[in-house]
């Protein structure tokens, strides 16, 4: 039995590939990689194709170094240019190639629906927000709650009272959820964690795909959730030519990218949100959608119903987290610092008047929202922590630690990644077999490199054509390693 059965890492920070064949270590670019010959050390063509069968040399990931040749400008010290390499990879002993892609952050968000009779005139309604997470519990130490209320105080936090006409039976939806809204807003423990909700407003065509038909259709991919969009009308007989919003959803922002969804599908047809309502009241007369804010409903801009029940009136009253941490740059950076790893959640739930839920009162919905994956914070992390392992000074914490970096050549990989930027992960493991070993102590030492490549970059699109070489070549040569590309 092992008693070490993880892999070691190794972590690369891709500024461009070379996939020409020829090139001599010593010759690769400060953050150039290429898949080298342990026959040559020379750089093997990296194009997606394999590099033939029966393989008798090693091949290695090799990586020029970011840092310079000399330290402190000193020509006594050298070797610090010297190229960054993987152990050697047997082809037969690879046992995955693989990519984990980067994805965006998406928003929590919390919406409460409540029909024509939630409100009778005399009684109050009342909603409670909670706002849960690792934001609210660095900043207050516990996670925070308000409730709002329907009826009001006319005489504090700039909140109206609300009052029935004469004869009115029941109170508009929307504007009892309004009022609700705004005494949440103006709490002063919760009013940085959370803003007024949004919805999807304008919409275009992307790309047409193929395959498609018309009718409503449901989405992937975007900031948000819940969008469902309506394939209006055909080019070509299959392609998306017009489309229009059914559910706006929640948690989208302009420019969002959402893919549509439909069975018959050869090619993917994609729509760009182009405008959002940021307006955090919903309402549906007699099946008609229309939007307004919080303000809007309670200063006359909206024309509230004196018969929400005759007019068939319902509404939804929305929020998303809003909460943004301070974090500081890569010319201060420092491992230790915080960033966030955690979202803001929020909830909204119906309670009666004594505290207790209402679970005949509206309908409440929560969209847990996410972190982006995998930013330059995680990137920047691994890579020096790589460096570490091989010994390379990252200076941090002291007061010179700046010039330290410059002078000992960290601050060369540190000024390499931009902190909020997303990255694509390219992960290689083999391992490397221990021939002799009687007492069956120690396992193969495994081994897994992890590549990085700003997203969408072409780097990153290199990347992937080098991996497709070695995994082909793998293939060719006794593997049999799933294409997981």
């Amino acid at each position: 039995m092992a008693y070490f059965n993880h892999a070691f890492c190794k972590s690369f920070l891709v500024g461009s590939v070379e996939d020409a064949a020829g090139v001599s270590t010593s010759a690769l670019a400060a953050g150039q990689l290429g898949l080298v010959s342990g026959g040559d050390w020379e750089t093997e063509v990296a194009a997606g194709a394999s590099l033939g069968a029966g393989i008798t040399d090693l091949l290695y990931l090799v990586q020029g170094s970011y840092r310079s040749d000399i330290l402190g400008g000193n020509s006594t010290h050298g070797g610090y240019a010297e190229s960054i390499k993987s152990k050697g990879i047997n082809p037969k002993y690879v046992t995955r190639i693989w990519k984990a892609a980067a994805s965006t952050a998406a928003v929590s968000s919390a919406s409460v629906e409540v029909g024509p009779k939630c409100h009778p005139c005399g009684e109050n309604l009342m909603l409670r927000l909670d706002v849960k997470g690792s934001p609210a519990l660095r900043f207050l130490n516990r996670n925070a709650y308000t409730i709002g209320d329907s009826m009001g105080d006319a005489s504090t936090s700039n909140v109206p009272g609300l009052c029935c006409a004469a004869g009115q039976t029941y109170l508009d939806p929307a504007v009892a959820l309004a009022k609700m809204g705004r005494m949440m807003l103006e709490d002063p423990i919760t009013k940085d964690f959370i803003a007024e909700g949004s919805y999807v407003n304008t919409i275009s065509v992307a790309s047409a795909g193929d395959g498609y038909s018309t009718g409503t259709k449901a989405t992937t991919g975007g900031s948000g959730t819940g969008l469902t969009i309506s394939v209006d009308s055909l080019a070509n007989t299959d392609e998306v030519a017009t489309v229009s919003v059914v559910d706006p959803g929640t948690g989208y922002a302009v420019n969002d990218v959402v893919t549509l969804v439909d069975a018959g599908a050869t090619v993917l047809a994609t729509v760009t949100i182009t405008g959002v309502h940021a307006k955090g009241i919903q309402i549906n007369t007699n099946g008609t959608l229309s939007y307004r804010t919080i303000a809007e409903v309670l200063d006359g801009t909206y024309t509230a119903s004196t018969d929400p029940v005759g007019d068939n009136i319902s509404a939804k009253l929305s929020f998303k987290g809003a909460y943004v941490s301070t974090e500081f740059d890569t010319a201060s950076f420092d491992t230790r610092d915080f960033y966030g790893k955690e979202p803001v959640q929020l909830r909204l739930s119906m309670i009666d008047e004594t505290g207790e839920p209402c679970n005949d009162c509206g309908t409440a919905v929560h969209v847990p929202g996410t972190m982006p994956q995998t930013t330059g914070n995680q990137v920047l992390r691994s890579v020096l922590l790589s460096e570490r392992y091989m010994q390379n000074p990252v200076h941090q914490g002291n007061t010179d630690f700046n010039r330290m970096r410059e002078i000992e050549g960290s601050k060369a990989i540190i000024d390499q990644v931009t902190l909020t930027d997303l990255y694509d992960v390219y992960y290689v493991q083999h391992s490397v077999p221990r021939f002799n070993n009687p007492s069956s102590t120690f396992d193969n030492d495994q081994y897994v490199y992890e590549i990085f490549a700003k997203q969408g970059s072409a780097q990153s699109t290199d990347v992937s054509e080098l991996l497709t070489t070695l995994l082909a070549t793998v293939n060719a040569n006794g593997g049999a390693v799933k294409n997981e590309l």
